[in-house]
Formats: structure tokens, C-alpha cells, sequence
């Protein structure tokens, strides 16, 4: 399916009518989509055409690993001028096509499709080529303006966008009585309900505005709700060796989760950035992943307005709601492409779709 991200991509730079290569070697590339199928007729056709090296494969022309192809493009060099017998033996789509065509451009190499008498070293096969761009243009907008008009219409209807919600309505009102209980620490009600830590900051927001304990300390002080739920084996000692886990170790302590449970919840987190103040840089942002073990303190969380897009600020950047946002934290929003549109933050890949 045709992509906006895709069509954005389809452009030939240059003069429309400046030809393309032809000064070099002539290379051909044959295609069919099975094994069955011959090459036979293909190739005689690019050795009639005066190809002095033909790279053949035998393999569908949606699959985006072509080998062959990746091939015969590296063998190209500036002044060649790649030929096929019809086109869509080179391309999978009109975007695929004209993107490759679009980075011989700019790499000095020329394009013939004999079957369709197609060739981008003659002003007219170049024109032809600007038109299939501007096309591909038109489908984009299209494209981009059928999409607005669907979330506007949706938002009318009160369809949420967006993923589906890491907790129903029932679980959130479950988690906001067991926090009123103070025997009850965040990193245990997250595992009685299957969540992570930052899920429940994110659909109980209040907790932002209370300071907050690691996971060991929370186990120490409240070791009956600790005991609700599979505690996580403490540290081994340094001389001894870690036990192996599984999955993947998170990148800040380099803990492996020990059981399955455990494993969903720690990818939960991982997926999760965090953003910290840097000790030895004033202003300066670290990003970091953290686990359930090595979560900061203190959190606050940035959703997308559109979607589940979160960032979660730590320590001395959780500032409670409603005070804005450090400014450190507003920096590296706008400089990772987030966009603030009447309040709400939406992310870099929903920034044009925002309301």
C-alpha cells in the first residue's frame, strides 16, 4: 500500500529535460517472478540492445530484498546506463520505480526501459520521468488531505486515535484504590495489574506529584505487598557471575528479566525513553532506557495529543503538573521534531495530523 512517507520521497531533481548517462556502458537486468519462468527472452533482448553485462534474478518484484539488483546498482558507475526490458521488471511500484531512478540521477547513471521506449540519456524520456513525479506529488496531497478529512470526521464521532489503551477504565480505577492503601507500592500494583511502572504514571497521572521510591526500596519498606508478586532476585555479589536471563539486558543496569512474566513487563519499560538532567552539564539532556529495576525516582510524563507516543521525564525534571515544562525538556522536544499545538505536545510522526 502507497504510503505518504513513501510518496514524499518521489522526486527527480535537476532540469526536466537534461539528460541522464549515456557517455558509459550499457547494463541490463532481467527479472521474473519465479524459478519456472525463464530469462531466456529478456536476455536476448538486452544483448540485442547492445548490454555488456546483464545481472539476472529470480524473484518476485515485491519483496524488498533483491539481491541481484543491489548488485547490478553497485556495479554502475557515473556515465552508465542501466536497461530493462519493460519497466516494472526494475521497480515494485511507481514510488519504487521513480526512488531508483531518482538515485541514478543523482549518481550521473541513465535509465532505458526498451518496451516502453523509455530513456532517460534523450531530453524526452527525461520529461517523461518529471511527469511521473509530479503525479506521484498529486497522489501524496491526495493522500495527506484523505487522511486529515478521515481523523476529522473520526474525532466527530468520538473514535479514539491511536493505539488501544495499555489499561481499561476498570484497571486505572483499580490501581487509583489500591495506591489510597499505603501498604500498596506502585512497582506492586503494576505487577498485579500485568503493567509497567510507567504505564501507571501515565493513566494515573496525580502520581507525578509525589515523590516516589525506587523498586528496592519499595520492596524493603513494604515487604507484604512485595510479596503480592514475584520479587526480582537481588544483585548478585561482584565476584560471582550474573545469571543468565532472558531476553534483552537493559541497557542502563544491564539487568535480564528471569521468568516470561517478567520479560513483557521489562520490554514494556525498555520501549519507554527517559529523560534526565546531565549532574556534570547544566541544561544538558541525558537519554536514557531504564528497567523496572533502575526507573528515576520521580517521573512526569509527555503523551503525544493524537497518540501513545510517550516520553517520561525523571528526577529533577518531573516537575509537578500543572507547571510547565523545564526548559531542557521543551528543547529536546522541539529538536526531536515534537510540536506543541493549543497546549497538547504531539509527536514527530503525527505533528501534521494534529487537530
Amino acid at each position: 500500500m502507497t504510503t505518504v512517507a513513501d510518496l514524499a520521497q518521489l522526486e527527480l531533481d535537476g532540469d526536466p529535460i537534461d539528460p541522464i548517462g549515456g557517455a558509459g556502458a550499457l547494463i541490463g537486468y532481467a527479472r521474473v517472478s519465479t524459478r519456472d519462468q525463464k530469462l531466456h527472452r529478456q536476455v536476448d533482448a538486452l544483448t540485442a540492445a547492445g548490454c555488456q553485462r546483464i545481472f539476472e534474478e529470480k524473484l518476485s518484484g515485491k519483496n524488498t530484498d533483491r539481491p541481484e539488483l543491489a548488485k547490478c546498482l553497485d556495479y554502475l558507475r557515473p556515465g552508465d546506463t542501466i536497461v530493462v526490458l519493460e519497466l516494472w521488471r526494475l521497480g515494485r511500484s511507481l514510488q519504487d520505480l521513480i526512488s531508483i531512478v531518482g538515485e541514478l540521477r543523482r549518481r550521473g547513471i541513465g535509465f532505458k526501459s526498451l518496451h516502453e521506449a523509455l530513456d532517460t540519456t534523450t531530453p524526452g524520456g527525461r520529461l517523461v520521468f518529471h511527469v511521473f513525479a509530479a503525479l506521484a506529488e498529486f497522489i501524496r496531497e491526495l493522500i495527506v488531505e484523505g487522511t486529515n478529512e478521515g481523523l476529522a470526521a473520526a474525532r466527530v464521532r468520538g473514535v479514539r486515535l491511536g493505539r488501544p489503551l495499555a489499561m481499561t477504565p476498570e484497571q486505572i480505577q483499580s490501581a487509583r484504590t489500591l495506591l489510597t492503601q499505603p501498604e500498596n507500592s506502585v512497582s506492586s500494583i503494576a505487577k498485579l495489574l500485568g503493567v509497567s511502572r510507567s504505564t501507571i504514571y501515565k493513566y494515573v497521572p496525580e502520581l507525578t506529584n509525589q515523590p516516589t521510591l525506587p523498586l528496592e526500596a519499595e520492596q524493603q519498606l513494604q515487604p507484604e505487598a512485595a510479596a503480592l508478586v514475584e520479587a526480582p532476585q537481588p544483585d548478585p555479589p561482584e565476584s560471582e557471575p550474573a545469571p543468565t536471563g532472558r531476553g534483552p539486558a537493559c541497557p542502563t543496569c544491564d539487568y535480564r528479566p528471569t521468568d516470561s512474566r517478567e520479560l513483557e513487563l521489562h520490554r514494556d519499560g525498555l520501549a519507554t525513553i527517559w529523560l534526565t538532567l546531565d549532574p556534570d552539564h547544566t541544561g544538558r539532556i541525558i537519554e536514557r532506557r531504564h528497567c523496572e529495576r533502575c526507573q528515576p525516582h520521580r517521573a512526569r510524563i509527555v503523551m503525544c495529543g493524537l497518540f501513545d507516543t510517550t516520553v517520561m521525564l525523571g528526577d529533577d525534571l518531573a516537575v509537578p503538573e500543572p507547571s510547565p515544562l523545564p526548559q531542557p525538556a521543551v528543547q529536546w522536544l522541539t529538536t526531536n521534531a515534537w510540536q506543541q499545538h493549543h497546549g497538547d505536545w504531539y509527536c514527530d510522526n503525527h505533528a501534521e495530523a494534529r487537530p
